[in-house]
This record gives C-alpha cells, structure tokens and sequence, in this order.
C-alpha cells in the first residue's frame, strides 16, 4: 500500500518560495508512488504553481476562528480529525514553527512527524520559533534542516538532538539553458516583506539609475509592502524600477535578463539565487549569514556586499552593469557545483527518510 504523506502549510495559496518548493517536492513523491496532501492550516484551497492532480489539497479554514488565542485549539482539533480520517502515515510541518500543530499528533501517536526548516538556526524571528526549534529536535520523528552548516548547528545547540538531518532544496529550472546577457535588465524575486529588504534594493537603485540610466529593475512577487514599495519609488523619482506582481513563469524571467539582486536581511536556502545562477545570472547579494554564502563566491561569480550597505551594493552592480567582460566571466563560473542541487538526488533522499519511518 502507498505510504500516505502530508504536508502543513501556513497558507499554500501565497506564492512564495516555500509554498513553491513545496508544490516541488510533492509532485516529485507523487510520481514515487507516494499519496500526497498538501494541507493549509488557513485558505489554501487552491495553489499559484503547478501540481499533480493525485495531489489533494485541503483547509483546516483557521482563518474562520477569529480569536488567535482559540485559533490554535481549532486547528489542532480540525487537524487531528482530518489525519485520523484520512489515515495518514507521515506529517511534514513546512515551517518548524508549525511542527507545534503536530505535537498532540505524536503524543497520540497517531503517525510519524517531520519538522521541515525554512530558515537557518541563526534566524529566530520571535520565541515561539526558538521554543518550537527546541521541541523538534528533542522530540520530533526527524528534523530536516537546508544544509551542512544548520546540521551541525542543531547538534550542538541542542543536547538530546533527536534526529536531524539535512536536505537541500532541489533547482526547479533546466541548468542546460543560459541566459544571453543581452537583456539591460536586472531582476529581484521574492515576497514583497521586510525580510526581503527590498527597500534597501530601492536605495541601492537610486544609485545606480543615475549612473546606468539605461538599465531597468523589474521585481518579481506579492506581499504586505507592495503599496509602502511603490511610494517609495515615487517618492525617489525613479523610472526605471517596476514591481511586477508574481510570474507562473519566472525562469522566462531568468532567461531575459543580465543580472540577479538578492536584498534579504536574512535567509534561509535562497532557492531564487540558486535558480538564477543556473540560468547563468551573476549576482550581487548582501551578506546575510548561512544563505547567499553556499552559492556565491564573491568576485568570481558575483558579489556578496556588507550586511545593510547600500552604497556598496550599488557600487558593485554598477561594476558589473558598465563592464560587460566582467559580466559575461562572471556568468561562465554561476553553474559551479549545482548537481548537489539535482531533482532527483533530492527526491531520493526524501524517499529514502519517507520509506525508513
């Protein structure tokens, strides 16, 4: 009988990179003969990305319970319900913060439970992430962390470390392909939020438009500070900067531009960078810990700036922008060391940590 696996998300219906590694990894396990369900603790009844139609979708409709304090009683109580019904084998809490919903699930003993980190250890926006951090890897079935350094992060920090182990996410987008360089355009992709510092992006291209008049911005995706984004722009005078809401198509993006920025105050696995570089894209990133540092060797194949520092950054992409020897070699060395990154490698290792619960 196939292994029935589900998967708990915020909100699959936002189309930001965990909700789109996830529809990822789901379609893959499918096609190992996997039953799959992707469940929202809130909406989530539809999805912005591509999925297998065996996958089933479901909403535990947590935005129905209008008290936060009560919201998480209901969720539980639907989710225990739902699991139970469907008689599901494994749980992947997407988010570690979420593997608190699939404790009473253990206690229960009611399946296996995964917690699946997005972020790297040394980003704890708030308590409840540092106290679910704990929890999971005392007590979860397995952990699984983005990479080496969060691997060994987690043995040390946390002494009755159950079970940790590290996947990295897969490149969704063909490697054989590159990019031409031909395109004056610079792209930016991620959830339009403070995390993704596109304000600091702004700054940075304020700079840069003054001397490069002849390159343009375009960012790519969706977020709480579209409005406060685009007043910032106004308000700076630019022109040649655009928001562009989210794509269904963003390796045609990849592929019709120069040049990738990377904003983010903090980060987890930057599967955006990633996917850039194997387009061929150089980037210029700041250098926020644990992410951007596993891809980019600075000066070789694109730029890592000080943590915050706009003119430096703008410093860099003008280099690159003025000089387009320097960006086609750069562009020759993105592709170094991506079979790490494969597919199918990737989705072999979760068959395998599927299989062996």
């Amino acid at each position: 009988m196939n292994k029935k696996v589900g998967f708990l998300i915020m909100n699959f219906e936002s189309g930001g990179g965990t909700e789109r590694v996830t529809s990822v990894i789901a379609n893959e396990l499918v096609k190992k003969n996997f039953d799959v369900r992707i469940i929202s603790c809130q909406h989530g009844n539809s999805c912005k990305f591509e999925i297998d139609k065996n996958i089933k979708l479901y909403s535990l409709n947590g935005e129905k319970c209008e008290n936060s304090a009560l919201r998480k009683i209901y969720v539980e109580k639907q989710l225990i319900k739902y699991v139970k019904e469907e008689q599901i084998d494994v749980m992947i809490a997407v988010d570690v913060a979420l593997y608190l919903y699939l404790i009473p699930l253990q206690i229960k003993k009611i399946c296996k439970c995964i917690a699946w980190e997005h972020f790297n250890y040394y980003i704890s926006p708030n308590k409840l992430v540092k106290y679910a951090r704990k929890l999971a890897a005392e007590h979860a079935d397995c952990v699984v962390v983005l990479g080496k350094n969060d691997l060994n992060n987690y043995l040390t920090q946390y002494k009755h470390c159950k079970n940790v182990t590290y996947i990295y996410n897969p490149i969704a987008v063909d490697t054989s392909e590159s990019t031409p360089l031909t395109q004056k355009r610079a792209i930016a992709v991620g959830r339009l939020s403070r995390q993704k510092g596109f304000d600091m992006l702004v700054e940075a291209w304020a700079l840069i438009e003054k001397e490069v008049p002849d390159w343009k911005l375009d960012i790519y995706g969706q977020g709480p500070l579209q409005k406060e984004l685009q007043g910032q722009i106004d308000g700076l005078g630019l022109r040649n900067i655009e928001l562009k809401g989210f794509s269904d198509d963003i390796h045609k993006e990849y592929m019709e531009s120069s040049l990738f920025f990377l904003s983010s105050r903090y980060e987890g696995f930057v599967l955006v960078l990633m996917e850039a570089m194997a387009t061929g894209l150089p980037a210029v990133s700041f250098r926020c810990k644990e992410g951007p540092e596993e891809t980019i060797d600075n000066g070789i194949n694109g730029y890592l700036v000080e943590e915050g520092n706009v003119q430096q950054f703008a410093d860099c992409a003008i280099k690159l922008m003025k000089n387009e020897t320097l960006l086609k070699q750069f562009a020759s060395k993105t592709k170094k060391d991506l079979d790490r990154f494969n597919t199918a490698a990737i989705i072999n290792q979760w068959v395998e940590l599927l299989r062996n619960m």
